[in-house]
């Protein structure tokens, strides 16, 4: 998004779509647009109308949220792996109405792992390594 607000302050100086891209090679480097994408953007917030108007934000994304971790879900998955320590990722992820990819971020993010068919906490306590 930089890029993109960098691009409109240089098109609204009147700046051609070669110059642009050579200054933000000069000061990105090679974390900068290629050509073809920066000339793009010159195009398109030229094409704004007038000044101002074209915005450089992202626009926000319509459809399912990108992750399916959410505390309930969270207190749910606890509740469930620390009544069966041997449930699997297949039956933990019906019990929870989420995809196989889905439990096992949900998994990840309650930081447990898979020890011999048993889940058990990532970080051991001092009464974990007693038992």
């Amino acid at each position: 998004q930089k890029h993109r607000a960098v691009i409109k302050f240089l098109v609204e100086e009147g700046e051609t779509p070669a110059n642009i891209h050579k200054r933000l090679q000069n000061v990105y480097k090679g974390d900068s647009l290629d050509y073809r994408n920066g000339w793009r953007w010159a195009c398109c917030l030229n094409e704004g109308g007038e000044e101002g108007t074209a915005s450089v934000a992202d626009k926000p994304l319509a459809g399912c949220p990108a992750t399916s971790v959410s505390p309930s879900k969270k207190v749910k998955a606890d509740a469930l792996i620390r009544s069966d320590r041997r449930i699997t990722l297949h039956e933990l992820a019906f019990e929870l109405g989420e995809s196989h990819s889905s439990a096992h971020s949900i998994v990840d993010s309650l930081e447990f792992s898979n020890v011999c068919e048993r889940w058990v906490p990532k970080q051991f306590t001092v009464e974990h390594k007693t038992e």
